[in-house]
């Protein structure tokens, strides 16, 4: 059985850069930098914005991904992933206001290619609700919708149901299963991410949720790379892909500890970080072997 952190350590990054960003760079409105400087090393104190440019890993497993950014002026338009059965390409699209309003994400794993179309609703100033549709070879799979729960500007629950043709009723969609993330943060960072994916059930057999529960601490001091990408993006990336760091770029800084339970397991990892003059991780490594390498520009 794959390893269970191989659900929270993933590299399947979708990513963007805009514009709104508050004064210390990042789109975590209410989320400020610590910028004392760190011991461990690295300048915490830098106030240098940079943008990713490349991500390189690979796991405890030796499955290899790459993601790779692509800008047009200061927009990032597309993210071109990589991974050793397959790849995806994400293609975005803003408003005058520099919010993403749609996303195309191209799928193609073990030779089945599928599209999934996003729409992007916000209110004021923040991402509301997405609906959207997921098909392979013409044929509609999935008709999708997501909901966001804030307490102030942090996201507390992201809530998507995945809702596929009736069988019974053709033309008539109804809940296949449904994917809910539930946050704790203690400050800036994440204390606790309880994702549980929950498949609906018409007859006297019910099927229990899935649930990875992680807890997260002893952050560091610098910024975490994930945090400089918009909201809207690291949200709905954890939703839509099975394998990411999305909902950890909603932390401020990096986390040097990990448990991550699930279906009665748990595992821990320790993180060992290298920076930049700008305080950004160069390179994060696990005691389990996995290893992530950052590109900036």
């Amino acid at each position: 059985m794959k390893n269970i952190l191989y659900y929270i350590f993933g590299f399947f990054i979708l990513s963007s850069c805009s514009p709104n960003q508050d004064v210390n760079g990042d789109f975590l409105r209410g989320v400020e930098y610590d910028t004392s400087t760190n011991t461990g090393g690295g300048n915490g104190g830098s106030t240098t914005t940079r943008f990713l440019s490349k991500v390189s890993g690979v796991d405890s497993d030796g499955e290899k991904t790459t993601v790779d950014y692509i800008y047009t002026g200061s927009k990032l338009t597309s993210v071109k992933s990589q991974f050793d059965d397959g790849n995806e390409n994400a293609v975005l699209t803003y408003n005058s206001n520099n919010q993403i309003t749609h996303m195309d994400i191209t799928n193609v794993e073990s030779g089945e290619t599928k599209l999934t179309k996003l729409d992007l609703v916000y209110d004021s100033g923040k991402l509301k609700s997405v609906s959207g549709t997921t098909e392979s070879a013409g044929k509609l799979l999935y008709k999708s919708t997501t909901d966001m729960t804030y307490s102030g500007e942090k996201v507390t629950k992201v809530l998507t149901k995945m809702n596929a043709e009736d069988p019974d009723n053709p033309g008539q969609f109804i809940l296949e299963y449904e994917v809910t993330s539930n946050l704790t943060y203690a400050g800036n960072n994440i204390s606790n991410w309880k994702l549980a994916t929950t498949t609906a059930s018409a007859g006297p057999i019910t099927i229990p949720p899935i649930v990875i529960e992680s807890a997260l601490s002893n952050y560091d001091t610098n910024k975490n790379p994930f945090a400089s990408l918009p909201l809207a993006y690291n949200i709905l990336s954890t939703h839509y892909n099975t394998s990411n760091q999305g909902m950890l770029g909603l932390s401020a800084n990096n986390y040097k500890t990990i448990k991550v339970t699930a279906m009665g397991m748990s595992q821990s990892l320790t993180m060992t970080y290298q920076y930049n003059s700008d305080s950004y991780p160069t390179e994060m490594t696990s005691n389990a072997g996995d290893k992530l390498n950052f590109l900036y520009k």
